[in-house]
């Protein structure tokens, strides 16, 4: 049985990957009009948001991923993604229990007075429930998928195989640093028992700023594979249109992740690494929560005094200075790369001006980055993503990041 359900979802996963390769080499060879390529942008986001519900495991992730670029990426194909990051269809409840009893080594009804059957949301490798404590305190369970770690591999490998047809299908559509990338990141976020470690790191780290909060983990209720959590009434960026109708100025909103995110890559060296929209609540009072540390990070010493270095001196357009601080962070410039390595910077930023060229010099560049940089880069593509969603086409969020740096823009000594 299980070989039949792994071959099916390799199957699955290939098959949707080799229509999408050859429903862009068909149009790029017959130049097609404008409405065509928004169509198959839209019919590939459908096809990505029905094999992640339809599959669930790592091919949520990677829908999320695209539903966050609404920066880069084309409205029609992150339209019907965006679902993935608070509306995944979720269990029923009646399904987990046995699960849920197993991790807390005893009977639900002895920890909760009650737990809501409807999920607040399910996401990739886990579902959320509303409870409440025997004391009446109210929280969140959050519960890994019993299969998850099982069918992480098999996702993996699928759609590796997938990537390497469809690169063959079209030599411009080289998927694979995202399938290494998804690989990485999951893997991470499987481990509940860290994620818990790493909720209490951050909380500890903004329990001075009253404008932030991050939910408290109950220690004694929690394992690798189950979290208790403090609930949180709020609304998730996702939803920018309720806020909106709300009245939430937001503006405002996004110059605070903004500080946020530089406060905690900049300041503490310690960063919540999965900033989409469905992460960042703004709760009934106005304060700012931060959801889900699956992909929290923590950087050597002076990495983080490099990396602002190095983002300040490449917008401002110091070569000499952003190449240093690029090898100090152990960066591997060769000869005639580094503005390569500015212009990339540059996009991490909120540039975007000439992507498409720059993306491809990147490509065939050799550059190496190091381990540490790889979720850094990825948390400010998404920040630009939620910029866009927030306030479209105004870079607050990248402004703002920028202006964080202010501090490290410093003008060269004269010889």
């Amino acid at each position: 049985m299980l070989r039949h359900f792994r071959l099916y979802r390799i199957l699955r996963v290939g098959w949707a990957i080799v229509v999408v390769a050859l429903r862009y080499w068909w149009l790029g060879k017959r130049d097609a009009p404008q409405p065509k390529w928004d169509r198959a942008h839209r019919k590939t986001g459908e096809a990505i948001y029905t094999l992640a519900t339809t599959l669930g495991g790592a091919l949520v992730k990677l829908g999320q991923v695209h539903g966050a670029r609404a920066d880069v990426l084309p409205a029609p194909f992150i339209e019907p993604l965006r679902g993935l990051h608070d509306r995944v269809p979720a269990r029923p409840l009646s399904k987990l229990k046995k699960h849920v009893e197993r991790e807390l080594g005893r009977p639900i009804d002895e920890v909760f007075a009650s737990i809501e059957p409807v999920a607040l949301a399910a996401a990739s490798l886990a579902q959320v429930h509303k409870a409440t404590l025997k004391d009446g305190t109210p929280v969140v369970v959050k519960i890994q998928y019993p299969e998850a770690r099982r069918l992480f591999p098999i996702d993996m490998g699928s759609l590796r195989r997938a990537v390497r047809v469809a690169r063959w299908l079209n030599k411009k559509l080289d998927l694979r640093p995202l399938a290494n990338e998804l690989a990485e990141f999951v893997t991470l976020e499987l481990d509940f028992a860290r994620e818990a470690r790493s909720t209490e790191r951050v909380r500890a780290n903004l329990a001075g700023d009253p404008d932030i909060v991050v939910p408290k983990i109950f220690t004694e209720l929690s394992t690798d594979k189950l979290l208790v959590l403090e609930f949180l009434s709020g609304t998730p960026l996702s939803k920018a249109e309720v806020l909106r109708e709300k009245g939430v100025d937001l503006r405002d909103v996004a110059r605070r992740v903004a500080g946020l995110y530089a406060k905690m890559i900049f300041g503490h060296g310690f960063f919540h690494g999965d900033p989409h929209p469905g992460n960042i609540l703004v709760l009934d009072d106005g304060r700012l929560a931060l959801l889900d540390f699956g992909l929290a990070k923590e950087l050597p010493e002076g990495f983080a005094a490099s990396t602002a270095s190095l983002l300040a001196s490449a917008m401002r357009g110091d070569s000499e200075r952003a190449l240093a601080a690029a090898q100090a962070m152990g960066f591997q410039v060769p000869d005639g790369q580094v503005a390569t390595l500015l212009g990339v910077v540059r996009m991490l930023m909120g540039d975007y001006k000439d992507s498409g060229a720059m993306t491809e010099a990147f490509a065939t560049s050799r550059i190496g980055i190091p381990t540490h940089f790889t979720l850094i880069g990825r948390v400010m593509i998404i920040l630009s993503g939620v910029s866009h969603t927030l306030v479209p086409g105004e870079k607050i969020i990248p402004a703002a990041l920028l202006a964080a740096l202010a501090p490290h823009l410093v003008a060269k000594p004269a010889a």
